[in-house]
Parts: C-alpha cells; sequence; structure tokens
C-alpha cells in the first residue's frame, strides 16, 4: 500500500462553524469534535478550550460552558448543519487528526490516502467555504524520509517560485502570520503590489492543479 498524505488546510469563511466566529474573540486552546450518534452525516458535538488570561472578558454565545478551571473554560457546541469542515473532510473517509483555530480560520490537518482525495475535499469545501488554502502536503519517501509532495515546478516562473518560497519560509502561511506582505516584499527587494500580484498568481497556478479543472 503506498503511503498516504498528510495534508494541512486553513479555511476561512465557515460561517456555519462556532468554532471558527468564536476565535474571532477568544484564544482557543484547544478543540474536540465528534459525530452525534443520532446524526450520521449531519450533526457535529465538539467542546473548546478558551484561555482567558488573553480573550476577551465576555461570555462566548456560540457555545454552553461545560467545566471552568482557573483561567480556562471548556465550552460545548452543536452544528447541526453539517455545513462545517469538522463534518465533511470526516465525510470523505479523512478523520481530522489535529483542528485549531484563530482569528476567524481553521487549521485543519488529516491524512488523505491520494492526490485525488486531496483534490475531492478541498473543492468540497469550497461549497461551504469562502476560502480553502492547502499549507502544506508531506508523504513519506521510499527510503522513510518525510518530503514535500510537490506540484509541478515547471508551472512557474523562477520568480514566481521564489516569491512562493520566500513566503513560505518566512511564515507568511503560518496561522497566525510570522510576516507580512511588507515583510515578504522588502526581502524580496520588490514592492507589496507586486508580491502580491506574483502571489495571487502562483496560489492559482497551485489551485489548478489541486482541484479538478471543472471547479478551478
Amino acid at each position: 500500500m503506498d503511503a498516504g498524505i498528510h495534508v494541512r488546510l486553513v479555511v476561512r469563511g465557515v460561517d456555519a462553524c462556532p468554532v471558527a466566529s468564536l476565535s474571532e474573540d477568544f484564544e482557543v486552546e484547544s478543540i474536540t469534535t465528534d459525530r452525534r450518534a443520532d446524526a450520521a452525516g449531519g450533526g457535529i458535538v465538539g467542546e473548546v478550550t478558551i484561555d482567558h488570561t488573553v480573550a476577551s472578558a465576555t461570555e462566548p454565545k456560540q457555545a454552553d460552558l461545560v467545566f471552568r478551571d482557573g483561567d480556562r473554560s471548556v465550552y460545548r457546541y452543536t452544528n447541526e448543519s453539517g455545513e462545517c469542515p469538522c463534518g465533511r473532510i470526516p465525510d470523505s473517509g479523512c478523520p481530522i487528526r489535529a483542528l485549531r483555530a484563530g482569528d476567524g480560520a481553521l487549521v485543519v490537518t488529516f491524512i488523505a490516502p491520494d492526490i485525488e482525495t486531496v483534490q475531492s475535499v478541498v473543492a468540497d469545501l469550497h461549497s461551504c467555504c469562502s476560502s480553502v488554502r492547502v499549507q502544506r502536503l508531506t508523504q513519506r519517501t521510499a527510503d522513510d524520509r518525510t518530503a514535500l509532495l510537490f506540484v509541478d515546478r515547471t508551472a512557474f516562473t523562477n520568480r514566481q517560485f521564489e516569491v512562493l518560497q520566500t513566503a513560505h519560509e518566512m511564515g507568511y502561511f503560518e496561522q497566525p502570520k510570522q510576516a507580512d506582505s511588507a515583510d515578504v516584499a522588502t526581502a524580496l527587494g520588490i514592492s507589496v503590489a507586486t508580491f502580491s500580484e506574483h502571489l495571487a498568481v502562483t496560489q492559482e497556478k497551485l489551485l489548478d492543479q489541486l482541484l479538478p479543472e471543472s471547479e478551478v
């Protein structure tokens, strides 16, 4: 059996996800989710731990308090719609291995059996999220090393690839960002507008290879 692909996605604009909206105002420390026993293919029940030492003084409205220990509280929520990565990705046969939330974005990690499954998951998430970005793809090599799974390098000009690589190395794609567009543009010796233009083109080319043609 071929080695699977370790996938990390950053998803934004998930209006139906309580955790995503909650993370806009609170510091989310951890998240657990599960399918409701009576709602296969639909509702999700989850718990989120909030660190109040760095969060808002108000109480979340998206979830119910179930436990409190000093500055940390655990809230339980349900999502009946199923229009959320927490339900859609497992429905594709890929259990979620890690889930983080911050500033309204979800960072989701899972293992896919092949690139076709990655394409299918990304295309499906686009139907319920405004933005889906592939942050990282890794796979075990024949000599048992972990390597990045690269798409077609020849699709990019040298300058486009340099922009993408520099942005990645400086932490532009991390959540939260380790560098903003001005930082990366300065490192490259170009304007912010030029950096943004190059990055938009490279991201489109990446999606062209990851998404089926009818979904792009």
